[in-house]
């Protein structure tokens, strides 16, 4: 009997990272669903790429020591990003910069892509998590927050990595597994404790690359420049936006290192209080 389609609503079968061939078959009245290794490539068509990483790769055979070391390729893309961000990374300026041909940074990372996994992975060895057994699961989300935040406002080029590739690197594991320690010890498990260490790392992401952004474009000028630029703008706008423009003068004119921590100390506390909520209702035998 010939297959039959199901809609493009019908849920897979399998999932995590395990793809199954895109359509469903009904055979004598049963649905199957077939997983793509089971079922020969159709004539013409091509296996489907798998993704790749720097940490899943196996290595090369050690037939020739290579020229350079990787610490030594990762030094010297740290030096290009810190000075000049993503878009002053190239192989062809690493290189240049090493003093060597794209050969001996090539034996070490097949692209681009993982040059930059063994970047971030590096600077993310500056990100600790306190103990939560010693200190307090919120203590310890604090602290790893905190650490994160000051790692992106030296190395703001991080921002647009995180969620690009899986971070399998050592020190991100580390990292990861101390906040899922701390966010276990709160309360919550599985899919909770999942959503419970997104929104920590979602909301130091979003907050400090916001806040390395303003400072990397107003080295030329203070707030107190900018609100006399905004003199005559805000006294038109006053009339029609009566709250922000007393706003923007009360507290904007006001914006230091002071005021920009105050504001993530206290997104940081609202967020962990939510937590906490959150997790005293799931808790046995709270209604």
């Amino acid at each position: 009997m010939r297959g039959e389609r199901l809609g493009r609503g019908h849920r897979p079968l399998l999932s995590y990272g395990v793809r199954v061939d895109s359509h469903t078959v009904r055979e004598n009245s049963h649905t199957v669903q077939v997983p793509v290794h089971c079922t020969r490539p159709r004539r013409g068509r091509r296996m489907a790429k798998r993704p790749t990483s720097v940490w899943t790769r196996p290595q090369k055979a050690r037939r020739e020591q290579p020229t350079l070391s990787r610490d030594q390729i990762v030094a010297a893309t740290l030096e290009l990003l810190d000075a000049e961000g993503l878009g002053g990374l190239s192989m062809r300026r690493l290189g240049t910069r090493l003093n060597a041909g794209a050969t001996s940074v090539y034996w070490h990372v097949t692209n681009k892509d993982e040059l930059l996994e063994l970047a971030l992975d590096h600077v993310m060895a500056e990100v600790r998590t306190p103990d939560p057994a010693a200190h307090g699961w919120r203590a310890a989300v604090i602290g790893y927050a905190r650490s994160l935040r000051t790692m992106i406002h030296r190395h703001p080029w991080t921002v647009p990595l995180f969620g690009s590739r899986p971070m399998l690197g050592p020190n991100a594991a580390r990292a990861m597994d101390g906040l899922l320690g701390a966010c276990g010890q709160a309360g919550f498990s599985a899919y909770d404790l999942e959503y419970a260490q997104a929104v920590v790392n979602d909301y130091v992401i979003g907050a400090a690359g916001s806040e390395a952004s303003w400072r990397a474009n107003q080295e030329e000028f203070s707030t107190e420049d900018w609100m006399a630029s905004m003199g005559p703008y805000l006294e038109v706008t006053g009339e029609r936006h009566p709250r922000l423009t007393a706003h923007l003068r009360e507290v904007w004119a006001k914006e230091s290192g002071e005021v920009m921590d105050g504001r993530f100390t206290f997104g940081l506390g609202c967020l962990l209080d939510g937590l906490e909520a959150r997790a005293q209702d799931r808790a046995p035998g709270v209604r």
